[in-house]
């Protein structure tokens, strides 16, 4: 996490409880009429950042690119594909050879959520609608995060793979800790240190518990059962978000062949992630058309895949 974004979510539970003393008892009607339309957005900012800080946030394991002011929407950077090391003879003159490196282009787009100040709203107290509309749209803006960063990683042309499931089977298949290993073994082989996993909880739980008698994770089951803490297992990190089965498959998991369970890849590598901002913005707009206020959350960001060999999918197997 950047110190930025750490600075803010310090800052926004003393921020909001501050807000909340001054506005709170107020009505949103109130609110919006006599305080320039300020107060509003700055209570729900403050609200969806202390959310965003609950979900799992993908851009920690990402490569993250700086935006520079006036750069436009679409941001280029270059990755390196081959982290291969060179020998040479002492005395002799080095053979020099540029690394291989490819372009990558990162399109920023809106996202966020938007929710229509209704009359019923209007009449409610500012407390109730910031935390109802605060945790809704922090969550919302996670997820956009997620999606973008899953979608990114899993775009990738030519990644590595490993097969699950019996072809044409139209069943949903699970993957073992021995699934994990060749993943890893498949991105090392062609030189990257692979050290995340990201998939869905009930995918995890799995894995754990059908190799549980096999691995011994007696104390790494009962942290995750007893404390809720997710362990590091075959020395990978395991990012877990019950939204990952969605971001990635856009629909339940069925049996489709190719459809993707797991990915392995490697912390700053696999993942490209750049954005205007480092936590929401919100604001309070009124339509032309209309006479409703709308409160509006929302990021410019964009997420790409890293080098495709430095990412493992675990996928079923393609039909026959």
């Amino acid at each position: 996490m950047k110190l930025e974004e750490m600075l803010e979510i310090k800052e926004a539970g003393p921020r909001l409880s501050a807000l909340y003393e001054e506005y709170g008892e107020m009505t949103v009607k109130e609110l919006v009429t006599s305080t320039g339309n300020l107060a509003l957005p700055t209570m729900v900012q403050a609200r969806a950042i202390l959310e965003m800080d609950n979900w799992l946030d993908l851009r920690e394991i990402a490569m993250r690119v700086a935006v520079p002011k006036g750069v436009g929407k679409t941001i280029e950077t270059q990755v390196l594909t081959k982290p291969a090391y060179s020998n040479w003879v002492e005395g002799q003159a080095l053979a020099t050879a540029d690394p291989t490196v490819a372009k990558k282009s990162i399109t920023l787009i809106p996202f966020g959520k938007v929710t229509l100040i209704s009359d019923l709203l209007a009449r409610t107290s500012a407390y109730n609608v910031t935390e109802a509309i605060g945790t809704v749209h922090g969550g919302c803006v996670m997820q956009g995060i997620l999606d973008k960063i899953v979608d990114g990683m899993a775009g990738a042309a030519a990644p590595n793979a490993v097969d699950l499931g019996i072809a044409d089977d139209a069943t949903e298949a699970d993957f073992t800790f021995e699934n994990v290993v060749t993943a890893m073994e498949e991105n090392m082989a062609d030189g990257w240190r692979p050290d995340f996993i990201v998939t869905s909880a009930d995918k995890m739980w799995t894995a754990f518990t059908t190799d549980y008698g096999v691995t011994q994770f007696t104390g790494a089951l009962s942290d995750l059962l007893l404390r809720g803490t997710i362990p590091m297992a075959l020395g990978l990190e395991w990012l877990v978000d019950p939204y990952f089965e969605v971001a990635i498959n856009e629909g339940a998991w069925d049996g489709t062949e190719l459809e993707k369970y797991a990915m392995v890849g490697t912390k700053g590598i696999s993942a490209i992630w750049a954005a205007l901002q480092d936590v929401p913005e919100v604001d309070l707009e009124r339509l032309v058309t209309g006479l409703s206020n709308y409160v509006v959350t929302h990021m410019d960001g964009g997420a790409d895949e890293g080098p495709d060999k430095s990412i493992c999918v675990i996928r079923h197997i393609a039909g026959a």
